[in-house]
């Protein structure tokens, strides 16, 4: 029961895929963008009003809550935390919808998503156990959703699901301190799609992706592509820039060495590449560190400030601003070989770490 949105539902995708090829019954229950999980060949039903749409509500709430949709460049970790209680009650709310579609698909285990309440409230009126799929650096216990977040818990009557547990699918050392049940490694999901004949071309020289995300009321206009594009027309090396047709064309003549994607499955992209620019999203962030590849990180809010401190204390990523960013930054990007090395050794504590269809008896076994 991810969180309606394509960035909370696709990181559940390869554990899904895990437990269908055990012989289990895998439905997803969210809605908007994350119903896109039905290309993963997943059965979903959409908990959403018909003919609604994420622009419907997420402008007003990036409105009311800017400090949570803007960089947090000038703020602490401790300051960043402290906006965690804020985070979870964006997406409170009694949600008799997802309660009363849950009862009817009387599920044997519900997953849920850290941040949104309502996978926990539906697996306490339904008395089944619950596992929390955790798809970020920061870790939302159970106890804190229901301190912060407590209308659909007080509407249903329920306090937490009497059998609890936590996955993380991010790298180890990078995560907050919490509790947690199980480590999985960071299988990619990104969506499918055709692959374009250049991608399966071995570059002539160094492939860099960009990826800036995906536009939302606080990631609007071109600025964060332009200051970055202005700081690689000169670098000897190819530019993936993944953005629409429609995104591109607002972005005037690209440099010579820069193509616009269009939609392609970002791992694939990723894993042809010498290195990644990104706005820090965790699972941009997640899939480059999966093909072990060193990092510049441009933050645009949300979690991308946490995660890009993260990322350069670990070593494999350097962290800029909009506006910040030039030849030179890049430049070392490309060459710096202790971002390179540190790529590589979180890489390989990835790989050591049990893929989800390694988990899958200990989960059968929880869920029983």
């Amino acid at each position: 029961m991810p969180l309606p949105a394509i960035g909370h539902a696709f990181p559940m995708v390869p554990l899904a895929w895990a437990l269908r090829n055990a012989g289990h019954e895998v439905t997803f229950l969210t809605g908007f963008d994350g119903a896109d999980v039905r290309n993963a060949g997943f059965p979903v039903v959409d908990a959403m009003p018909a003919g609604a749409t994420k622009n419907d509500g997420f402008p007003r709430i990036a409105g009311e809550n800017p400090a949570l949709f803007r960089s947090m460049a000038h703020l602490s970790d401790e300051e960043i935390r402290a906006l965690k209680p804020a985070v979870v009650k964006l997406w409170d709310g009694e949600h008799d919808t997802f309660v009363a579609q849950a009862g009817r698909l009387q599920p044997d285990l519900i997953f849920f998503d850290p941040v949104f309440n309502a996978g926990l409230a539906a697996a306490a009126v339904l008395d089944v156990p619950a596992i929390g799929h955790n798809y970020m650096l920061k870790r939302y216990a159970p106890e804190f959703v229901r301190e912060h977040a407590p209308r659909a818990f007080e509407h249903h009557g329920v306090d937490l699901p009497k059998k609890l547990a936590l996955l993380d699918i991010g790298p180890p050392p990078l995560m907050e301190a919490g509790p947690v049940t199980w480590h999985a490694r960071y299988v990619p999901y990104n969506g499918g799609g055709v692959l374009p004949d250049w991608l399966l071309d071995p570059p002539s020289r160094p492939r860099v992706a960009i990826s800036l995300g995906t536009p939302l009321p606080h990631r609007t206009g071109t600025e964060r592509f332009t200051h970055v594009l202005d700081a690689v027309r000169d670098i000897d090396a190819d530019f993936a820039l993944t953005v629409s047709e429609s995104t591109a064309a607002t972005l005037g003549p690209l440099p010579d060495n820069v193509r616009a994607t269009g939609w392609v499955p970002l791992y694939e992209l990723v894993r042809t590449c010498t290195a990644v620019i990104h706005h820090g999203g965790s699972g941009t962030m997640f899939s480059a560190n999966a093909a072990g590849l060193p990092q510049l990180i441009i933050p645009q809010g949300a979690d991308n400030d946490f995660n890009a401190r993260a990322a350069e204390r670990y070593g494999f990523a350097l962290v800029g601003s909009v506006g910040g960013v030039d030849a030179g930054t890049v430049e070392r990007l490309l060459t710096d070989d202790g971002l390179r090395t540190a790529a590589e050794r979180l890489h390989a504590e990835m790989q050591a770490l049990p893929t989800p269809a390694d988990l899958v008896p200990a989960i059968t076994e929880f869920a029983s």
